[in-house]
């Protein structure tokens, strides 16, 4: 009931909703000049969180061999995660082709994994960061761009970035 499905936490409230709606116009996006609909995704993927303490081995297993295509990965703060089992997990994962979309757990901000060795990995092993978008939004486009793959992960389509 408090539509927070429909947040977009890098870019301004578009409309108010109450007894009628009051439309932030100024936010809102010019229309693309081309648009070429394209309606299939990508159903093989998952939100991962990053637990302390949690060894994804375990917890995951093997999830490429299972079928799925890609991860949204939850990381920390600005794309932190610990390094013991995760980094290890991830690198085996990544080279037999899961992509990886880095997220953080927390409601708003951007994401900077390159500040932390960790988050550096991460990017270095092929996962990719960019302005933070929700959970929802970030697993649709990552199954979007997995389908589309000469649409990259980072291009805005529809304001989610």
């Amino acid at each position: 009931s408090l539509y927070q499905a429909f947040d977009s936490p890098s870019w301004p409230c578009l409309a108010r909703l109450g007894v009628g709606v009051e439309w932030a116009r100024g936010a809102l996006l010019d229309p693309a000049p081309v648009y070429r609909p394209r309606f299939e995704l990508e159903p093989n993927v998952i939100r991962v969180p990053v637990v302390p303490g949690c060894d994804p081995r375990v917890a995951y297993g093997d999830l490429a061999a299972r079928g799925v295509r890609g991860i949204v990965l939850e990381a920390f703060g600005v794309g932190n995660l610990p390094n013991k089992h995760w980094l290890p997990w991830l690198r085996e994962q990544t080279k037999k082709g899961l992509r990886v979309c880095l997220r953080s757990q927390s409601v708003g901000g951007e994401l900077h994994p390159e500040l932390y060795k960790a988050g550096a990995e991460a990017l270095r092993l092929g996962a990719e960061a960019g302005p933070q978008m929700t959970a929802e939004c970030s697993v649709l486009k990552l199954m979007f761009c997995l389908k589309y793959p000469d649409i990259p992960l980072a291009l805005p389509l529809a304001g989610e970035l």
